[in-house]
């Protein structure tokens, strides 16, 4: 092939990669999350990478191989070097020493980044449990809305056929049924939405756990949760793995620093052996030193480096605690708001609701109400129930998200 690209031919790359176990049917909500904290491709990608960081530290902490040297001189030439006859035989070995203590800074800047992405796995577990458990709560108020609009559905659907009654009573009129039966599509499409809303739900709550497929439904109910959440933000940002995870970081990058600077000292080299002088018929002891003279290199770009990274790591660290404050924030205040409106939809405002809309069905027949107080009737308990749902699941999301944010 000419050119300077390389041909990677189709077969060097997988096909397809390997997937989360399939979970189909009705799921309970630790059941969801258990399996995307198993089969998180994030997690497993993360865990992965710490098993090889724990292999460095086996590997930073080891010392330089000794060396063994073999070297032949003065032979094959003219004269006296014809041949071997001449020839001086040299085997050494030799041995790097490392000094400033290279390997000890060596192994602890791996052990702190081995540490540090622990923390990180650990926060980010904490992640992929509020994701999930946001997704399902979506999920299953998605799948209560789709019940609603089912039997909203068959609410317009009866309304229809007792309108057909009537009419053929006498009792109507083709306008009214026209309109009913317009109500009964506009309650097909809602109820055509609200299935794919739940569709959609059961697809995102399965991608937490690598998955995409969408054959999953929400198992449980909507209701207020129990218990309450910590109520000292700034504890909990303390204890937050995220911050253990900025401060490894930075141990890490004023480990790096420390060894780069431990760089500046040149390492000893040294060694011996036994050198065979074969005109002469004699064996001599042979010891060399080599030191590295630091004129031109004394390791200052990466010293340099190192201590920028080291600001950069301080810098990360508030960055990570002001996310967390501001995150704790706004959670609190969406807890707030979602308990203020799921106080609005109690049993006694659906039951109000409920008996409005039979009230309004006896009137119309009695010949006391409007097709139009019936459909809205109708309309207003549809409403009310759909928005209980969503505050209930709005209320439902702060609290675990505060929750499992906030709880170690």
């Amino acid at each position: 092939m000419l050119g300077g690209s390389p041909d990677f031919g189709q077969s060097k790359f997988p096909s397809n990669f390997a997937s989360a176990p399939v979970l189909q049917g009705s799921v309970g909500r630790e059941q969801a999350i258990r399996h995307a904290l198993t089969y998180s491709p994030s997690l497993q990608s993360q865990r992965a990478e710490l098993r090889a960081l724990e292999a460095e530290i086996v590997q930073a902490g080891l010392p330089p191989n000794p060396e063994l040297g073999f070297d032949v001189e003065n032979f094959a030439g003219n004269g006296g070097s014809r041949g071997f006859n001449g020839a001086e035989i040299t085997a050494a070995l030799s041995q790097k020493l490392e000094l400033g203590g290279k390997r000890s800074k060596r192994s602890l800047v791996a052990a702190l980044e081995a540490e540090a992405l622990r923390a990180e796995i650990a926060s980010d577990e904490r992640e992929i449990r509020i994701a999930t458990d946001r997704a399902f709560t979506t999920l299953l108020e998605a799948r209560q809305v789709r019940e609603f609009s089912e039997q909203n559905l068959a609410r317009a659907e009866e309304n229809r056929g007792t309108l057909d009654a009537l009419l053929e009573a006498g009792k109507s009129t083709r306008i009214d049924v026209g309109k009913a039966t317009l109500a009964v599509s506009e309650a097909k499409e809602l109820l055509a939405e609200s299935r794919s809303a739940e569709s959609n739900a059961a697809a995102e709550l399965s991608q937490t756990w690598g998955g995409g497929a969408a054959d999953v439904t929400a198992a449980g109910s909507l209701s207020a949760p129990g218990g309450s959440v910590p109520s000292n933000p700034e504890a909990a940002i303390k204890r937050h793995p995220a911050m253990r995870a900025a401060a490894l970081r930075f141990a890490r990058a004023q480990a790096t620093y420390d060894l780069e600077k431990a760089k500046r000292y040149s390492d000893v080299e040294v060694g011996g052996g036994v050198r065979q002088l074969r005109d002469a018929d004699e064996t001599a002891a042979v010891v060399g030193v080599r030191v590295p003279l630091p004129i031109f290199d004394r390791n200052q770009g990466n010293i340099q480096a190192a201590k920028e990274r080291l600001d950069r790591a301080n810098a990360e660290g508030r960055s990570t605690e002001s996310e967390l404050r501001t995150r704790l924030a706004r959670l609190s205040a969406d807890l707030r708001a979602a308990r203020s409106r799921a106080s609005e939809f109690d049993s006694r405002t659906i039951n109000a609701a409920r008996q409005g809309l039979d009230d309004t069905r006896e009137a119309y027949s009695a010949g006391k109400a409007s097709l139009l107080e019936v459909l809205d009737a109708r309309e207003t308990l549809f409403e009310v129930e759909r928005g209980q749902a969503r505050a209930l699941a709005d209320l439902l999301r702060a609290h675990n998200s505060l929750k499992t944010l906030t709880t170690n």
